[in-house]
């Protein structure tokens, strides 16, 4: 593990992005398109995250991910174990969200929660930030509480959710670069708990940041059409949380367009 980085050294990186930050932002160019109808599981995260989800509500959407070919299975952490057993054998994975919803918690518990999570069978974990310490302007402890899950969390990749509904664009920007220099291997936007979900303006702002430090961006929170998922991969998304995955690729593959509740 490398040294981590100071707090001076944190705010430079700071002074330096916002500096560099423009008013507007630059079209993406080539503008990325979606992939294939039977290649598009493949950017989902099928999602069940209600907190009175049973291990038998987790196995049958597990069932669906795998059916769907969907790239992972997002669920509580406590409900890995269920996943991962479910999923034994095919190529959808389990992923365990920490300190959801809230990301409140403290970073030793984010830890354990999401080493523990790795050792159940998470290959991927989506952590939530600390969005109150970020907002305080404490921006060195939101860097170690992101560190600690990701060393924790090793060698399975780490989304960070930045819950961007909750944040002032200055704050996206500073919280998508923390997570990038703490080892994330994607930003997020939303729990689909807080005050709004995913936005395309919220998404091009995220993939500016992340996309020439390697970090990829996912888009979650109110994605339930196809529409939406072309919106966010336009954006720069190159992963998508939802849970009414089924409805998405039956609408790309020329069924009747999705419209049901969803992640």
């Amino acid at each position: 593990m490398a040294a981590p980085l100071s707090a001076d050294g944190l705010t430079r990186e700071v002074a330096a992005l916002l500096g560099a930050l423009p008013d507007t932002l630059p079209a993406l160019s080539p503008l990325p398109t979606l992939p294939a109808p039977d290649a598009l599981p493949g950017l989902i995260d099928h999602t069940l995250l209600a907190p009175h989800s049973t291990p038998a509500d987790i196995e049958r959407v597990s069932a669906e991910g795998a059916a769907l070919k969907a790239a992972t299975v997002c669920v509580n952490s406590s409900m890995v174990p269920f996943a991962a057993a479910a999923l034994k054998g095919h190529a959808t994975r389990p992923i365990a969200t920490i300190g959801f919803p809230f990301g409140a918690g403290g970073s030793a518990a984010k830890a354990l929660e999401a080493r523990t999570a790795v050792e159940q069978g998470a290959a991927e974990i989506d952590m939530v930030q600390n969005v109150g310490l970020l907002r305080a302007g404490r921006l060195h402890e939101v860097y170690l509480d992101v560190l600690g899950v990701v060393e924790a969390s090793k060698p399975a990749p780490v989304k960070v959710i930045l819950e961007t509904a909750s944040l002032q664009r200055e704050e996206i920007a500073i919280s998508s670069l923390i997570s990038c220099l703490a080892g994330a291997a994607f930003i997020k936007t939303s729990t689909g708990y807080g005050p709004g979900g995913a936005t395309p303006e919220a998404v091009r702002l995220m993939h500016f940041v992340a996309a020439p430090r390697g970090v990829a961006v996912k888009a979650s929170g109110g994605i339930r059409t196809l529409a939406a998922v072309r919106t966010m991969v336009e954006s720069g998304a190159t992963r998508v949380g939802a849970s009414g995955t089924a409805a998405i690729v039956s609408e790309a593959r020329g069924g009747a367009a999705a419209t049901g509740s969803g992640y």
